[in-house]
């Protein structure tokens, strides 16, 4: 597939870019990911889960690059990589590939920037180029922020998976399934 790159200027005035990543950005990705494992409950990981090696995440990378039913971005400011995104097909039988699903990470230190804001509409302009009708998210339903800036885009709240997520001091968390229709699609 054909490198992607886009340049935003945040509101702070700093200059995101939102590109695919290539095989040299392998370190600087498991770094972001033990990174945020670390500063919020809402991922889907335990600190220190995340132990991908270097020629794992090289591979994963070269993977994601040559996928025709999914997008895998990073969020880089200053040369460092501070979020990534992916979204794509979750399942390729017929009856699914009108469906697509997506993830948003971003480092704690640079929230309140509008970088998921910007990632989002990479996800949503990818989705509207294949054609896809509705894009789907779970949520951590405590996850307030993130799912304040989803409804902003349109999304709603179609049901709640209950303990979705058991952690390591064995409290519980809710998901919140979330779908946005595309494409003239509307739900009945």
């Amino acid at each position: 597939m054909e490198p992607y790159r886009n340049e935003y200027i945040l509101k702070d005035g700093q200059k995101l870019i939102v590109r695919t990543p290539e095989e040299g950005d392998a370190q600087g990705l498991i770094n972001l990911m033990q990174t945020v494992d670390n500063e919020t409950k809402f991922l889907s990981r335990e600190p220190g889960e995340f132990n991908i090696t270097l020629e794992n995440e090289i591979d994963f990378i070269r993977n994601k690059n040559n996928e025709e039913n999914g997008r895998f971005l990073i969020a880089e400011l200053d040369g460092n990589i501070i979020g990534n995104c992916y979204v794509g097909i979750e399942v390729n039988n017929k009856r699914y590939l009108h469906r697509a699903g997506m993830a948003i990470v971003v480092r704690k230190d640079c929230w309140n920037k509008g970088i998921g804001k910007k990632m989002m509409q990479e996800c949503i302009n990818w989705c509207n180029q294949k054609g896809i009708e509705q894009l789907e998210l779970e949520v951590v339903t405590q996850n307030e922020r993130a799912i304040t800036m989803y409804k902003s885009f349109g999304f709603d709240i179609y049901g709640t998976k209950k303990h979705a997520l058991k952690y390591a001091d064995g409290t519980y968390a809710d998901e919140y399934f979330m779908c946005l229709f595309l494409n003239g699609m509307k739900p009945e």
